[in-house]
């Protein structure tokens, strides 16, 4: 079944390397839910979590942010961490922070080296996301450089030139998403990993939102995906399915290949 790069954490490739990674995402908004919401997460056995700061009630607040991080460190030992900062226009909670600000913040994620990946959008402005990755980089932490678009999908050409802007600015993973409007679409996005998993060397993430994209979510891998987002107690985007249903499903195939 594995068609793609895997992502890799200290030399351990994240998930049984047959198939994507699975994700989940932490959406706690305050401090005082934190650890009820990470041992719910935590017991559902994720590959990989995301932390969606953006949802984070104290978000503005740097010291904030990292005491919470690292009381997520803590609490998931070994397990990969994401740290996600999601702006509004690429379907991320309204926090209304200067781009300045947002940069401060992934950078303070990188230096506490409380997560082994920052989510940096291709949407920040240049310098700052240069800032960001030359940070990240110092700190052994990895980027995933990412591109959302909550209510289209481009075109093949558009979805590879930003799979390849990101190896072009230096981030270890890069990340598309999109919003498929007919089953064409989702063709379109999948013809596009394809295609960009042949050219590039680093691992990709991609997926269709909604419920037209759940079959990128659940075979993304066979045309070069590695991680796949799906759903605990809460959902961060559309479309994701439960982590029981998604894992049930990638072992009834993998069943039907032996």
């Amino acid at each position: 079944m594995t068609s793609f790069r895997p992502l890799t954490v200290r030399g351990k490739t994240l998930g049984n390397g047959r198939e994507p990674a699975v994700c989940l995402s932490l959406m706690t908004a305050d401090l005082s839910t934190l650890d009820a919401d990470l041992d719910a997460l935590r017991r559902r056995a994720p590959d990989v979590i995301e932390w969606r700061v953006d949802h984070f009630r104290l978000v503005g607040s740097a010291d904030a942010v990292i005491e919470a991080s690292s009381r997520i460190r803590a609490a998931t030992g070994e397990c990969p961490l994401i740290f996600t900062l999601r702006s509004e226009q690429e379907g991320g909670a309204k926090t209304a922070l200067d781009p300045t600000i947002v940069g401060q913040l992934l950078s303070s994620a990188a230096k506490s080296r409380n997560f082994d990946f920052v989510d940096v959008e291709l949407s920040l402005a240049s310098g700052l996301m240069q800032a960001v990755i030359d940070v990240a980089h110092r700190h052994d932490v990895q980027v995933i450089a990412s591109s959302h678009h909550i209510e289209d999908t481009p075109s093949e050409d558009r979805i590879v030139d930003l799979l390849t802007r990101a190896a072009t600015v230096g981030a270890d993973a890069a990340k598309v998403a999109v919003m498929p409007q007919t089953t064409a679409d989702v063709l379109r996005l999948l013809a596009a990993t394809e295609r960009a998993s042949r050219q590039l060397s680093l691992p990709l993430i991609t997926m269709a939102m909604g419920s037209l994209g759940v079959v990128t979510r659940v075979f993304g891998g066979l045309f070069g995906s590695a991680l796949t987002f799906a759903s605990g107690a809460q959902s961060s985007a559309p479309g994701q399915l439960p982590i029981e249903t998604l894992r049930a499903i990638l072992e009834t195939v993998r069943q039907l290949e032996k």
